[in-house]
């Protein structure tokens, strides 16, 4: 089978969705079926096309004019017709595709896969419209996470597991050292300042001195630092490392946001603490089938007690992360592979139906007008 990958970006980039779709690709490579990814280029340094992994990358100019990238698409439009399966990812990124060469797609061949934490909270009203407009968009519709079907109002076709790279059973065992890592983006709704202050709660009055490593960036990063600073705090700034999955084997603890990063510190044996602060996040930490093996909390106090708690009783912390790692071995991207390729052939062989050249051009204008700013 062939299958073309629509995303916003791919690698080199680092993200949860870039990862996700490189383990994808990457399992349906060695599974024998041809993968191309078609990726916005955004920055010129960026070939227009190149090879990693065996996997056939495209970039359209996604820097330049709106023109130049529909230029690009339409006089690439054979990669599209090609291939079997166009899988897109998140809603914006097929309405992009729509919008750009609507009038050339075969809606039976486009899929869709709805990522978490890709709308904001609360979810507006608009974000449900659109979610419930893109069934008309795709012949299949993948969820990563059981929350959004709740947030959202639409129901996927499918909502496997995400697999591990490395599998569980390949990651070494490594001694554990009291102190966490943060791997994650600095912003508000990612629970970073929870647990900077978690660390200060830690070490208020010399009870308990306590290291955080932080890998990431964002909007909060220059704030944190100067509190770092001002109050003295044994955290660490890395910044954006493309490796920073492995550096949670240097910690005892895992204080983590997204939900890849969860499971991969669950097959390294770390015990993973996860902070949220509004009910969406709470639906997206404890409502999935990983969400028994890691501890959510809702204060930075609650998340100190926890730490102190499991740090004076290594016998319940080695329980609960041999657990996690007995779910984790079970995640592989094969096994997601498997349930993409049971939707894609059932929808496949289908008889779903597909737009008219009219309908095509209406859906394309729509869509172009929508995009226009107001």
């Amino acid at each position: 089978m062939k299958i073309l990958f629509f995303v916003h970006r791919y690698w080199p980039h680092v993200g949860g969705v870039e990862r996700y779709v490189q383990g994808l690709a990457r399992a349906l490579r060695r599974m024998g079926h041809g993968v191309d990814v078609v990726t916005g280029a955004h920055d010129e340094r960026c070939a227009e096309h190149e090879v990693h992994e065996d996997i056939d990358i495209h970039r359209f100019p996604a820097f330049r004019s709106p023109l130049r990238s529909r230029l690009w698409l339409l006089r690439n439009r054979s990669l599209f017709q090609r291939a079997d399966v166009i899988q897109v990812s998140d809603t914006h990124m097929l309405e992009y595709l729509w919008r750009m060469i609507g009038v050339v797609l075969d809606r039976r061949k486009v899929f869709l896969t709805r990522h978490g934490m890709s709308f904001a909270y609360p979810v507006p009203q608009e974000e449900k419209r659109r979610a419930k407009r893109a069934l008309s968009m795709a012949s299949g519709l993948v969820h990563d996470g059981a929350f959004i079907e709740k947030w959202l109002g639409v129901k996927p076709d499918a909502c496997p597991d995400q697999g591990l790279d490395p599998p569980a059973d390949q990651t070494p065992v490594v001694p554990e050292p009291e102190s966490a890592v943060y791997i994650g983006r600095l912003e508000p709704d990612t629970g970073i300042e929870v647990y900077v202050q978690a660390v200060q709660l830690l070490g208020h009055g010399g009870c308990r001195p306590f290291r955080l490593d932080v890998y990431g960036e964002g909007s909060l990063g220059d704030r944190l630092k100067e509190r770092v600073r001002r109050d003295g705090l044994n955290v660490r700034f890395h910044g954006s490392t493309p490796d920073a999955q492995q550096r949670v084997v240097n910690a005892c603890f895992a204080f983590l946001d997204g939900r890849m990063a969860v499971q991969e510190a669950m097959a390294r044996r770390r015990l993973v603490f996860a902070a949220y602060n509004n009910p969406l996040k709470h639906d997206y930490l404890c409502g999935e089938r990983f969400s028994r093996h890691l501890i959510a909390v809702r204060s930075a106090q609650e998340l100190a007690d926890r730490v102190s708690y499991f740090a004076d009783h290594p016998r319940e912390r080695r329980e609960r992360t041999t657990r996690a790692f007995e779910y984790a071995r079970g995640l592989t991207w094969e096994r997601t592979a498997e349930a993409f390729m049971r939707l894609w052939e059932e929808r496949l062989g289908s008889p779903v139906g597909s737009h008219s050249l009219w309908m095509r051009a209406r859906w394309t204008w729509a869509l172009s007008q929508e995009a226009l700013p107001a």
